[in-house]
């Protein structure tokens, strides 16, 4: 039996390792699974323009919805992946909507919930709040942390010899100021999650996405600052999944306003402290792996940092965080082990 899926928000257009750590997942799972044919619907399109959606749609065994962190706040995007739902179900096509990280969604759109055949959510507070639909879901870890494990890597404990500080940016462009300055301080490296196209266009392409023109133009010094962080970040970037991996577990500590930054730190074994991103997605994680809550509601400064340096991780800490990737990778490959069944149950 030949099995098809098309996976919907595929994020490899971003050009993010933790991006292209989750549909790397995404479809090697797929194919250990027997999916033979795959066809992807790019992030940021928009299929309600497509003419010939329903049709097209009408070919698959099964309609992935990778939700990743889209789905917040009520936000367009989310909408549009949610919707897809009522499409699948008015045409009989298997549907499953996995990854998904949920805050501050209205209940016009936990209703839609209702129209997928399957759905896992990638943390315990945001499946709590989904549950609230009446719908049944699974948590199970971001993808990402499955990635690294089959890219080979593990949990090591770090070397306390070894200092050696990793310093990402945000989404949030002020809060990168703030993490840019402490890396500073501190002697850090900069850490890139994401990375540009070849050559000089992708390399201003870069450059600019940290960028509000409409506000930071007026600001000379704050668009300075911006322009010269974003450029330290482009000279540190690079493009292979596996190397950016290696580079992160070479930190004695990270300090990240990076999810994926941050899955991909404890895949590894490097201690971590976060600054809050975009969403409550950090903490989440951090909770769910079983970490002390400090590492994510603590102040952030210089001394914060060096106190967290010596110390690195607790024992319980440690061993709660091995647990939880060992966990992530199971609950993972049976969340594909039953997406195969439910396609093949047609």
């Amino acid at each position: 039996m030949i099995l098809s899926v098309l996976i919907v928000n595929d994020t490899r257009v971003d050009r993010h390792h933790g991006c292209s750590a989750v549909m790397q997942a995404i479809v090697r799972l797929l194919a250990r699974n027997g999916v033979d044919r795959f066809s992807f619907l790019p992030a940021h399109s928009d299929w309600r323009k497509m003419s010939d959606f329903r049709r097209f749609v009408s070919d698959f065994d099964l309609v992935l919805v990778n939700a990743e962190g889209t789905i917040h706040h009520d936000r367009e995007a989310g909408l549009r992946l949610l919707e897809i739902g009522g499409v699948t179900r008015s045409l009989g096509v298997r549907s499953a909507l996995v990854n998904a990280g949920w805050e501050g969604n209205s209940p016009s759109l936990l209703s839609l919930l209702r129209n997928f055949d399957f759905i896992s959510a990638r943390d315990t507070r945001s499946a709590v709040r989904m549950r609230a639909s009446g719908e049944v879901v699974r948590v199970v870890p971001d993808l990402s942390i499955w990635a690294a494990r089959d890219e080979g890597f593990r949990p090591l404990r770090c070397n306390r010899d070894i200092c050696k500080l990793g310093v990402t940016d945000n989404v949030d462009r002020f809060k990168s100021l703030f993490l840019e300055k402490l890396r500073h301080m501190n002697s850090g490296q900069s850490v890139s999650i994401g990375y540009a196209a070849k050559g000089t266009k992708g390399r201003l392409s870069f450059i600019r996405d940290g960028i509000s023109i409409r506000e930071d133009f007026s600001n000379p010094y704050r668009l300075v600052a911006l322009l010269k962080m974003r450029n330290r970040l482009w000279k540190s970037s690079q493009e292979d999944l596996h190397r950016f991996i290696q580079e992160i577990s070479g930190f004695s500590l990270l300090v990240s306003g990076r999810f994926h930054a941050c899955t991909l730190a404890l895949s590894v074994g490097t201690p971590i402290i976060a600054l809050p991103s975009n969403t409550d997605k950090i903490a989440a994680l951090f909770e769910d792996a079983g970490l002390d809550s400090w590492r994510y509601e603590s102040v952030i400064d210089s001394d914060h940092i060096q106190r967290v340096k010596e110390a690195q991780w607790s024992d319980a800490e440690y061993q709660s965080l091995s647990a939880y990737l060992e966990s992530a990778s199971v609950l993972t490959e049976e969340m594909f082990s039953d997406l195969a069944k439910l396609m093949r149950s047609k």
